[in-house]
């Protein structure tokens, strides 16, 4: 079987349940709550010489950056994987004429895009609050980069979540790591160890200059990051074949 059917078997999957719709629900309520606070109190946020576009955006991608983000990723995981722990379809994807490596790459392909969906909707909901609130001028370009560098930041994340959430059958130990994690990232990110842990990552790219991102350059973003991305896989995968086993 082809990786493009495989992957197709994997999307039929996907419409059984609406667990996906948590990566498009969770950076709209994150741009509703930063944009309503931004607007309850903008005369604190807008004394001496603030800009209001970096304002509102801290007001919005702090905390999604640093909790929600990296708990809808785990619990994405946990779904894509609970989904053969449920009805015991490991046994029965391992009986079928599929490349082992197939079946892992594809719910990676499908992770990663559901990522990037909440992506696409967090840049897309960000812009549209800043026009309505009216912050004035808006680094269309500078933010588009940011998002897609964070993106691409929660690729390590990703990875460990999958490999968790195939290992532990129980929801609560994937879950539970990934919540510890981001709790901790939350004191780590405002240090000088932040920008080598990934649960900071990507709110270190998606908060402002002036707020944040901590001498965290774009080649070093994406480096480590894609570095640390293939060499989990590898890893993810090797696992893999020994849960055949």
């Amino acid at each position: 079987m082809t990786l493009s059917r495989v992957l197709m078997m994997e999307m039929m999957k996907l419409k059984r349940s609406y667990v996906w719709l948590l990566m498009c629900v969770a950076p709209l309520l994150m741009v509703t709550f930063g944009a309503y606070n931004f607007v309850r109190y903008q005369d604190v946020f807008l004394q001496g010489n603030a800009v209001p576009w970096e304002k509102l955006l801290g007001q919005i991608v702090t905390f999604y950056g640093l909790l929600l983000l990296p708990l809808s990723i785990a619990v994405m995981a946990v779904w894509l994987a609970r989904i053969e722990h449920s009805e015991n379809n490991w046994k029965y994807l391992f009986t079928m004429p599929v490349n082992l490596k197939s079946i892992y790459i594809t719910k990676t392909i499908i992770h990663i895009g559901l990522v990037g969906l909440s992506m696409l909707i967090l840049y897309i909901g960000t812009i549209g609050a800043a026009i309505i609130v009216g912050v004035g001028n808006i680094p269309y370009g500078t933010t588009a980069v940011n998002v897609l560098i964070c993106w691409i930041t929660c690729l390590p994340i990703l990875a460990l979540q999958m490999i968790l959430s195939i290992r532990f059958p129980n929801i609560g130990i994937p879950i539970g790591i990934s919540l510890a994690a981001s709790i901790t990232s939350v004191v780590i990110t405002n240090s000088a160890y932040g920008k080598y842990y990934f649960w900071s990552l990507p709110s270190l790219t998606l908060i402002p200059n002036s707020e944040g991102m901590r001498n965290l350059t774009i080649p070093y973003s994406l480096t480590i990051s894609l570095l640390a991305f293939s060499c989990i896989m590898v890893i993810g995968y090797r696992f893999f074949r020994k849960h055949e086993a």
